[in-house]
């Protein structure tokens, strides 16, 4: 990884983990904001920015699982993706590609 890949990823990791903390002081009663998982406030960012589309967080989880080498879990929710919605293009197909 070069110094400017590590610089970005680092990067990446300081504003989501402020978009976290964020997240966290205005949204959440107190006492709730400390016990609720960082995996449920990022959840809930991505669900918003994504305008709460089905696939499109899909098509994030299914990458998520590719990107941390987890091929069986991604193929497998690619598979579940696929039969519970079968008039939709694959997860590994984005959104925007035509492939019907």
């Amino acid at each position: 990884m070069t110094s400017k890949e590590q610089f970005t990823d680092d990067l990446i990791n300081q504003l989501v983990r402020t978009a976290i903390d964020l997240k966290r002081e205005t949204t959440f009663v107190e006492g709730a904001a400390e016990v609720t998982s960082e995996t449920a406030i990022l959840g809930s960012i991505l669900a918003r920015y994504l305008k709460k589309s089905g696939r499109k967080i899909a098509e994030t989880v299914y990458w998520a699982f590719d990107a941390a080498e987890l091929t069986v879990e991604a193929l497998a929710f690619s598979e579940l993706w696929r039969r519970s919605n079968p008039e939709q293009n694959d997860l590994w197909a984005t959104e925007g590609d035509d492939l019907n």
